[in-house]
């Protein structure tokens, strides 16, 4: 309950001093700049964010909200990151995202 009073509060925040308006850093430029990449190649990532991580495929960008939503390689769980909360971002190999599809037929 903590987690969520404190989630609620520092949304409202960020919506009352209207954060947009910050200059993007350079590793924020590193980070969009993987983002397009991963597009492009219709590649999986793995984002770094707060104290979690997450592995799938982009479903949507977008820049406006400064949101991404990625989906695992399961299909079965999605989740909504905001860009300002990125840490890292990495391509994932074929050869893993091939290994996850294969895994999830044998199931």
């Amino acid at each position: 309950m903590k987690r969520f009073l404190k989630m609620l509060a520092d949304r409202t925040n960020e919506f009352l001093t209207d954060k947009k308006n910050e200059q993007i850093s350079e590793t924020d430029t590193s980070i969009l700049s993987m983002l397009e990449l991963a597009i492009q190649k219709k590649s999986g990532i793995h984002v770094i964010f707060q104290n979690k991580s997450f592995t799938g495929d982009i479903v949507k960008y977008d820049k406006n909200r400064q949101q991404l939503i990625v989906k695992n390689f399961n299909k079965s769980m999605s989740i909504i990151i905001r860009i300002p909360e990125i840490q890292r971002v990495r391509l994932v190999p074929k050869t893993v995202q091939e290994a996850q599809k294969i895994n999830q037929k044998i199931r």
